[in-house]
Formats: structure tokens, C-alpha cells, sequence
């Protein structure tokens, strides 16, 4: 196969980006969702495209060797423009994600697109690993962009991905939630802050929040529903001292108040906070320097590598300013997490497993559930 150096994936990233603009969606009889996150993207497609091929050419690169039977898989796929893009560069994928109309939509989107996955997991981690290894496939790379500040448990995430069946294997994990950052910190205090207090949108479309999703809230109801006799004041006490544990976490928390007396210390990072029913966090920060440790305990090397900013804006100074730090992150070395807008980070692992069956008939594109 041709070789897949940044040129030539970023020049599959922009066909796709033409290709998705293109496509009709809306006759496509994909669910709501879907097409909401479908129209979300859309005004950043470039961008997003961007990122991919950005990500993709990290997750490739030093693997020996790179050919039609290297399989990506495409964690936490979301609409599966990721996958797609592995599949326009002739590998191997599985798109996997916990949400079944996500993966509807990426069958379908793939299909019209001529860029079906090879193999779909609906699921969390655990169910990805299961499919994995019941297929014997050999993994090669992972990419999971905007998906690691969500997880309940990073450290547990990666020893769950230390067990793929693979040999030599890169990891590359991309968020949003970029601690070192002053301005996405800041950014992403404001994020807890209106989540814990108004409540948050899940419609991609509708900005307004739903304030029934208020974090504050929910820790209320959970509290009152356990101990109605207990005052209100308590009540919202206990809630807020509560912010960033799950249910489970806050029955156990209070039963030890009312048998101290003393209110349960509050979560150690001062803004981050979680669905305490699924324990999703929500865009949650965490240092590099913590990713690190965890990567490191769970078998991998560890690496930063630097963001970009996008320069597809429609005001000709944003992005004259983003080409700006664009360049200087290219001069500066990897790492440079203070001015990169998002936190890459790449694990790795050598070995020497040999190649296994790739697994059912690509035609088919099974599906695990």
C-alpha cells in the first residue's frame, strides 16, 4: 500500500471533509442524535478533519510495519469520522462506542460514504476487550479523542487497554480539557460551574440547559430520597460537599456524617464534578503529570505531543492569531501543554505477539453487543 506519511492522510482527511459536505444526510435515515452531532461538526469540519489525520499519523507513526491488515480501533467513535478516515487510508478499523445510534449512524454514514468499518462494538471498554480477544485480533493502535475526561476512572481505562491482544501498540488519547492551558482551564471552570448550578444542554442542537441535569440538584435528590426527613439545609450542604463522587459514593459519605456529625471534605480539585448517577465526569481536568503515573503503572510509555489550533474561523484575526501559535507550537518542543489548546498524549508498548486472524468477514462488519 502507498505510504501513509501526514501528506498523504491529511490528503484523505480533506476528500472526506468534501465527501461529508456533500453527503444527504438527512435522507440517510439516521436517528436525531445523529443528525445533530452530524450538523455540530459540520461548521468545524475542516478542523475536525484536521485533527484526525493529526491523530491518525501519531498513532501510525513507528509501527513496522503499516499495511491493509493493521487494525485502528476508533474508541469512543461518537459519529465515526475518525473510522471513516482509517478506512479512506486502506486499514483495518473497529469503531466502537457505548451508544447504539451512534453506531447505527456510523453503518449507515460509512456505507453511503464507501468507508465501512470493518467491525462495530457497542459497549463500554470492558465489552471492546472482550471482542477483541473472542476475534483474536491483533490491535495495533488506538485513538480516542474527547472521550478520556468523561471516564470514571483513567487508571482503570488503561489497564483495561494494556490487555488488548496486540504486540508493539500506540495509544493516543486527545481532550479538550486541557489543565495546563490557562484560558481552556478557566474555560472549563466555567464549564463545572454552570453544570453544577443550571444545569446542562444534550441536545447539540439546543443550547438551552436542562436544568433537571444540574449536578447540585441531582446530589439533592439522591440525598432526600435516602434520608427524607433530613432538613433542607443539610440537605444542600451535604450536596455540595458531595460534588465529584457517584451515588453509591454519597450514600456511604453521608451514613458517616450522621454517625461523626462532621460533613464529608470536599473533592481535592476544586471544580470538577460528575454525573453522579453514571459517574461520567463532566469535561473533567487532570494534570499531565497524573496521566503519566497511571500510564506508566498500567505497562505503557508515556509521550505529550503538541495541539493546533483552528484556523478555519470567519473572522480573518482569530485566525491569523491561531496560524500564529500554530507555528510557534511546530518551533517549540512536544510538550509545550501551557499553549498547545488541547492535551494529546501517545502510550506505548512494544512486543513481539504475532499477527492473529483479523477476525469475522470484513463485508459483513459484525457487530459485538
Amino acid at each position: 500500500m502507498r505510504h501513509l506519511n501526514f501528506k498523504t492522510i491529511r490528503k484523505h482527511a480533506r476528500k472526506l471533509e468534501e465527501d461529508l459536505r456533500q453527503l444527504p444526510v438527512e435522507s440517510l435515515g439516521v436517528h436525531p442524535s445523529v443528525l445533530s452531532y452530524f450538523r455540530f461538526d459540520l461548521h468545524k469540519l475542516r478542523y475536525v478533519c484536521d485533527v484526525n489525520a493529526h491523530l491518525l499519523f501519531h498513532a501510525l507513526k513507528d509501527l513496522n510495519p503499516v499495511n491493509e491488515q493493521t487494525c485502528i480501533i476508533d474508541h469512543g467513535a461518537g459519529i465515526g469520522f475518525f473510522s471513516m478516515l482509517v478506512k479512506r487510508c486502506g486499514l483495518h478499523c473497529i469503531s466502537h462506542d457505548i451508544a447504539p445510534d451512534y453506531i447505527e449512524g456510523i453503518k449507515k454514514l460509512g456505507h453511503a460514504l464507501n468507508a465501512l468499518p470493518d467491525h462495530f462494538v457497542t459497549g463500554d471498554t470492558e465489552a471492546l476487550i472482550e471482542y477483541c480477544a473472542h476475534y483474536k485480533l491483533q490491535i495495533s493502535a488506538l485513538v480516542s479523542r474527547n472521550v478520556i475526561e468523561h471516564v470514571p476512572d483513567y487508571l482503570k481505562l488503561f489497564r483495561q487497554l494494556a490487555s488488548l491482544p496486540s504486540g508493539q501498540v500506540n495509544l493516543v488519547f486527545s481532550t479538550s480539557a486541557n489543565t495546563h492551558h490557562p484560558m481552556v482551564r478557566r474555560l472549563h471552570h466555567k464549564i463545572h460551574a454552570r453544570y453544577e448550578k443550571e444545569g446542562s444542554n444534550t441536545d447539540m442542537d439546543n443550547p438551552e440547559l436542562n436544568a433537571s441535569n444540574c449536578g447540585m440538584r441531582i446530589r439533592e435528590q439522591i440525598i432526600q430520597e435516602r434520608h427524607p426527613q433530613m432538613s433542607e439545609d443539610v440537605v444542600r450542604r451535604l450536596a455540595e460537599n458531595n460534588r465529584g463522587f457517584t451515588r453509591e459514593e454519597i450514600f456511604v459519605r453521608v451514613e458517616q456524617f450522621l454517625h461523626s456529625g462532621t460533613l464529608p471534605p470536599v473533592h481535592k480539585h476544586p471544580t470538577n464534578t460528575c454525573d453522579p448517577l453514571s459517574g461520567a465526569w463532566v469535561e473533567r481536568l487532570v494534570d499531565a503529570r497524573d496521566y503519566r503515573h497511571a500510564a506508566r503503572e498500567a505497562g505503557f510509555s508515556f509521550q505529550l505531543l503538541n495541539g493546533f489550533y483552528n484556523t478555519h474561523y470567519s473572522r480573518v484575526w482569530m485566525n491569523l492569531v491561531a496560524h500564529g501559535l500554530n507555528l510557534l507550537l511546530r518551533l517549540l518542543p512536544h510538550g509545550t501543554v501551557w499553549l498547545s489548546p488541547t492535551l494529546v498524549m501517545k502510550l506505548s508498548r512494544s512486543g513481539n505477539m504475532q499477527a492473529s486472524p483479523s477476525g469475522p468477514p470484513t463485508e459483513t462488519a459484525h457487530e459485538f453487543l
